[in-house]
């Protein structure tokens, strides 16, 4: 590639803070309302959540998931495996529940 190909390039977009992105905050919003919501349902608090995903080989202290929870980004698997010990069945990709 020559040097005069090389200068016409534009220069890539600047990065963004994740957390300044409106629709990523509105999907982490919604996403430890569920879990909240799901805890509030069951009556469970963070002690019998850590200890359900420690159950299941997820190692986290309970401040952890307090925080984790308090931020919103997660993993969709970490969401998921909450629902599961939570006992809450999440619905499938077409809406229905299982």
């Amino acid at each position: 590639m020559s040097t005069a190909t090389a200068s016409k390039r534009s220069k890539p977009p600047a990065p963004s803070k994740r957390k300044d992105d409106p629709v990523l905050q509105e999907y982490e919003e919604r996403a430890k309302a569920t879990i909240r919501a799901a805890m509030k349902e069951r009556d469970a608090d963070m002690k019998a959540l850590t200890e359900g995903l420690a159950a299941l080989g997820v190692r986290i202290s309970e401040g952890g998931l307090a925080n984790k929870i308090s931020r919103g980004s997660f993993s969709a698997a970490f969401l998921l495996q909450c629902l599961d010990v939570l006992g809450v069945a999440p619905p499938d990709a077409l809406g229905r529940e299982k």
